[in-house]
């Protein structure tokens, strides 16, 4: 057999010691006991390789390769055995098996100088050039040449042992420490490796499913650039492992059809890089998410995406705008979110304890969550269902997440999927597209603070104007307008020294202690019942009471909502003046009981007062010309037909035109206080007459006890009564001096004035 063999008509020298090498290594395998491995031989074996050692191989003809005596570092000299063509005289392919694959495709590049990203370790030469050369790695003599323990003294020729790529990581330095370089995690156990890689020639670790560098890499006969194992131009190598998040390809964030001219750090265009690397790098990136782009000072998660999204960037593609979902900051809900909506460190990792990003609402590389085959396209508009979101937020599911403290705006009728199906935000998106919060709120490119989707409406202060959004003449809530007199907003309650429970407000809608009074003071417009969650929402535009109507706290039966700022008017609640005890059917101009408008309300409106005066919600009573119009109020109910008929006084009122100036009792936290009123407009000032408030305090019913009634119906006297004062120490004593007494005790009553005249008293009438 061999010596046909030698008969063969071979075409050059290369290829007879090719053949000679093979058939002295087949001679010694079959020599040799297979359970062992082969013992060198001196110079038999060696003369493989070094075929001048053997005088019966000398020749004095010329040699496919130049013969150049001499070792390996030899001056300007690589050597003749560590020549490429002494490699190449076996690993030529001609003989099928693993040495075919050195010069196919792509290889670690030799003959150049190392980079300045890599560190040549002494066991590691270079040539006499200081060039990366096959015996920089490789050698017969090295470590790596017959692994220990190997019974079919398979070899490398390693310089150095090579486990999970450690003899990369000799060079690669950079590379094995990725979390200073921001690479690609090595030696990492992070999901089980698919078998589709290895079938394309990834090499396997001691662990499966544990990276190396040769899990990606090949450093012979690789079939991509930079020694990938397959090219990734099309990202193929990245979505074998990261098979979620392949989604991407073909949508708006492949950015080969909607930024193609925009290069990563290394200054590939997408189509160059692939999708994934067009944002992402293996090695040497700008971030811990191997980020492929320049990141600006600030949060990395955030500024990940304000890359391309910022305000900042020319590129016409969606930015967050002015007003935007506030991110870095803790989650609105005390309640632990579900696991797609995650949070994040600062340097864009998962942490259960972290914060919002924009990655919590984000999925960057699947356009729609419900349907994956459903990649939009560079036209096409996002909506609630898609635009990379985790998860859909068709009926707002996605805000309400966070929001849980908002969901019972779904079942009122500020969800205007019910009640205004058509009315649209600022985006053109109606309810049933955006969800109901969407129509009021969108998280990017609001028109306004807190992040209002609509254009504002009327000239008063922010908060009312996003209210009178949709309620105006001409808005989706025409049918519920405040009318031209309402309860004032705007107003700081500092300036009156008024202290509350309920939030204020500053010109941009933020909380502040020191705010002022707003719609939202009182109304939370999410929220239809404090009391009692509405389960069933069957009625569309319920209609509202004092237990409802998206108060921040029920107003019925007692007035606890009007407490929280006018805490001593709220001692009525009890009395003869709450409705509720002593008229529970009596109507106010707009037809409400008590049980609907609150005990305040059945005096006083809030919205859509018929009266400016006090915003008084009863028809005025009818006085005189003379009489001060302060006591039209008091008249609507205690005169003739109305419900207090049975307490007119026979007096009501202070002789004309005695003016009263009440300058040193205008104190209203003195027990002393006598309000003056001007007659026509019904305001306090400093002078004029005596009217109804002057002594009496409508809201509480006796001076000295600051509590509310008993729900009973009582019989008052003059040290009660709804009195302001008590009798010793009122603003008839300026005038009348001791004689004050029996004029202010017996005011109403001219009969009693009488007998006291009688009993030697003497009154001046």
């Amino acid at each position: 057999m061999v010596r046909d063999l030698f008969n063969l008509k071979l075409m050059s020298v290369k290829y007879r010691t090719a053949l000679l090498t093979g058939v002295l290594l087949i001679m010694a395998c079959i020599t040799a006991t297979p359970v062992f491995p082969l013992e060198l031989s001196s110079k038999r074996d060696c003369v493989v390789c070094h075929i001048m050692w053997m005088d019966d191989f000398r020749t004095d003809k010329e040699t496919l390769v130049e013969w150049q005596p001499g070792n390996v570092l030899m001056k300007d000299t690589q050597g003749v055995v560590s020549s490429e063509e002494i490699c190449y005289s076996c690993h030529d392919g001609y003989v099928k098996d693993s040495r075919d694959i050195v010069w196919k495709y792509n290889r670690h590049p030799v003959y150049v100088r190392p980079s300045k990203n890599v560190t040549i370790p002494p066991e590691l030469p270079l040539s006499v050039k200081d060039e990366l050369y096959c015996g920089t790695c490789h050698s017969a003599h090295g470590k790596g040449a017959a692994p220990h323990g190997d019974p079919f003294g398979r070899t490398a020729v390693y310089r150095e042992v090579n486990i999970d790529s450690s003899l990369c990581e000799m060079c690669h330095r950079n590379e094995a420490s990725y979390k200073f370089s921001n690479g690609h995690p090595v030696h990492t156990i992070a999901m089980k490796l698919p078998d589709k890689l290895f079938s394309m020639g990834s090499r396997k670790a001691t662990d499966p499913n544990k990276v190396i560098c040769q899990t990606c890499h090949k450093i012979h006969g690789a079939r991509g650039e930079k020694i990938l194992i397959v090219s990734n131009k099309g990202s193929e190598l990245c979505a074998t492992c990261h098979e979620q998040q392949k989604n991407l390809i073909e949508t708006k964030h492949d950015l080969r059809a909607t930024l193609p001219e925009e290069k990563n750090l290394k200054q590939q265009l997408p189509s160059e890089s692939g999708p994934c690397s067009a944002c992402h790098m293996p090695h040497n990136s700008s971030g811990k998410r191997l980020w492929a782009r320049s990141l600006k000072s600030g949060n990395p998660a955030t500024q990940m995406c304000l890359t391309c999204h910022g305000e900042d960037t020319t590129y016409k593609i969606k930015h967050t705008g002015k007003y935007s979902h506030p991110i870095n900051i803790e989650p609105s809900s005390k309640e632990k979110l579900p696991e797609y909506m995650p949070l994040f460190s600062e340097d864009g990792t998962k942490n259960p304890e972290g914060k919002v990003q924009c990655f919590t609402c984000h999925n960057v590389h699947t356009w729609d969550p419900n349907f994956l085959t459903n990649k939009g396209g560079k036209e096409v508009e996002g909506d609630a269902s898609n635009s990379f979101l985790r998860m859909s937020n068709h009926a707002s599911a996605l805000c309400l997440e966070c929001h849980k403290d908002k969901k019972q705006l779904i079942t009122s009728d500020h969800n205007l999927e019910v009640t205004a199906p058509e009315e649209k935000n600022v985006q053109g998106f109606n309810a049933p597209v955006s969800g109901p919060c969407g129509v009021c709120h969108i998280p990017h490119n609001a028109e306004a603070p807190h992040l209002w989707s609509k254009k504002l409406y009327g000239g008063n202060d922010f908060v009312t104007q996003m209210c009178t959004t949709c309620h105006n003449n001409k808005g989706a809530a025409k049918a519920k307008l405040i009318g031209d007199n309402y309860h004032p907003v705007d107003v700081f309650m500092k300036k009156y020294n008024i202290k509350t429970e309920l939030p204020l407000f500053d010109s941009e809608g933020n909380k502040t202690a020191d705010g002022k009074l707003v719609c939202i003071t009182c109304h939370e417009p999410h929220t239809w019942d404090p009391v009692k969650p509405v389960l069933n929402y069957e009625f569309k535009n319920m209609e509202g009471d004092a237990t409802n109507s998206f108060l921040r706290k029920a107003n019925f039966p007692s007035s606890d909502l009007c407490k929280a700022c006018h805490e001593d008017k709220a001692l009525v609640d009890g009395t003869d003046h709450d409705l509720n005890v002593t008229a529970p059917d009596a109507k106010n101009l707009i037809g409400q009981p008590v049980k609907e408008s609150g005990t305040c309300g059945a005096c006083h409106l809030v919205h859509n007062a018929p009266n400016k005066l006090k915003l008084w919600a009863r028809p005025y009573g009818t006085i005189a010309q003379s009489e001060d119009v302060i006591n039209s109020l008091c008249k609507s109910c205690h005169s003739k037909g109305n419900i207090s008929e049975n307490k007119i006084p026979p007096i009501a009122t202070h002789p004309e035109e005695r003016l009263i100036n009440n300058v040193m009792r205008s104190n209203k936290e003195s027990l002393d206080y006598a309000p003056i009123y001007d007659r026509r407009t019904g305001k306090e000032t400093s002078v004029g007459n005596i009217s109804c408030p002057t002594c009496h305090n409508a809201h509480q019913w006796s001076p000295l006890l600051k509590e509310k009634g008993n729900n009973q119906k009582l019989e008052g006297n003059a040290t009660n009564s709804f009195l302001r004062n008590v009798s010793y120490n009122n603003i008839c004593i300026d005038c009348h001096g001791l004689d004050a007494l029996f004029r202010f005790k017996y005011y109403h009553d001219p009969e009693d004035r009488v007998e006291k005249q009688q009993e030697g008293i003497r009154i001046t009438k």
